[in-house]
């Protein structure tokens, strides 16, 4: 399904256009097409729509967002891809689209030829969750006592992940690997499945982006143990990152899962950092940090299409580590 409605906050004579918004980076009115990589309804589909609201609001630039799911995301790469480099056509990707996915697919683009990171979106990250009961039964108090108990002879642990091959996935075989604890990976097919049986006993513990469990850690019915990031997160700035577990061998270990405005090949440089800066315009509407907060996830923009390059660069060994030491691999 591909959604053509222009994504305007009301009309585009709105006070932010009518006080020094930024200029069309298109001619004649001709809405730019941001092309998100999977159907319409998910945590992509959101960081595209919420995104575009905010954008449009703060430029003078209206945004349509067309849904290009299939073959893991591939399908919507491509057409970027292949689209001419004027700046009319981008995509918005998750960082695994760079890093993670050629390394377990066979994919028909190549990041580093085919695309042009232009600038970063979002940050989120995953979360550690038991149920109540099992952490009373068990003595997981906290993610360490879940570690300790995993490392004893014939204790082994349950884990439910949305996917084979995903973040969550290529994170917990990388914990079980340095911490030296058993934990069987179980994929589904998505996350509700995989949370459903955390709560009826069938698996000890899911691994998951937070929109999903926040609810849940509310009601009482989950408790929150870790987050993947090496920090806390300031969506549930309670719950320690991966970093406070050094010890356990996991210092190092930050899953970061994060989201680019994403180009063809062959962007002019200009456009590029013109694009860049129209974002950081969108990034100070006001409400946008809020409305992706209630999805789990955090504003973050970047200084330079250079600066994404870079932090890219960065981020590729822990997700290249996480795919040799999970060995997923996505037919």
């Amino acid at each position: 399904m591909i959604s053509r409605r222009p994504l305007l906050l009301g009309a585009l004579a709105t006070p932010a256009l009518a006080t020094g918004a930024g200029a069309q980076l298109l001619p004649g009115g001709r809405p730019m097409r941001w092309i998100v990589p999977f159907p319409p309804g998910g945590a992509a589909d959101a960081i595209g729509r919420i995104w575009a609201d905010a954008f449009t609001a703060r430029n003078a630039q209206p945004v349509v967002i067309e849904n290009r799911g299939g073959a893991n995301g591939v399908l919507g790469v491509e057409a970027v891809a292949r689209a001419v480099p004027d700046g009319a056509t981008l995509g918005v990707f998750n960082i695994s689209f760079f890093t993670a996915l050629p390394l377990m697919a066979r994919v028909s683009y190549d990041p580093a030829r085919d695309l042009t990171p232009v600038a970063k979106l979002v940050t989120s990250t995953v979360l550690c969750c038991v149920t109540a009961e099992r952490a009373r039964e068990r003595g997981w108090t906290d993610f360490r006592a879940l570690i300790e108990w995993a490392r004893k002879p014939g204790q082994q642990i349950t884990k439910g992940s949305a996917s084979n091959g995903g973040p969550s996935h290529l994170l917990i075989a990388t914990i079980a690997k340095r911490a030296g604890a058993d934990i069987l990976h179980v994929p589904y097919r998505g996350g509700a499945p995989a949370l459903n049986d955390l709560l009826a006993g069938q698996i000890d513990m899911v691994f998951d982006f937070m929109p999903a469990l926040m609810p849940q850690v509310a009601a009482g019915r989950l408790v929150p143990l870790a987050v993947g990031s090496a920090a806390r997160s300031p969506l549930m700035p309670t719950v320690p990152g991966l970093g406070e577990f050094a010890d356990l061998g996991l210092g190092g270990l930050d899953l970061q899962s994060w989201n680019i405005l994403t180009a063809p090949a062959g962007l002019p440089p200009a456009l590029g950092e013109e694009i860049a800066a129209s974002v950081r315009r969108g990034a100070g509407h006001p409400g946008l940090a809020d409305r992706l907060a209630a999805a789990g996830l955090v504003l973050a923009t970047s200084a330079s299409p250079a600066e994404v390059r870079e932090e890219i660069a960065r981020d590729a060994p822990r997700w290249k580590e996480m795919v040799e030491v999970s060995g997923a691999r996505i037919e």
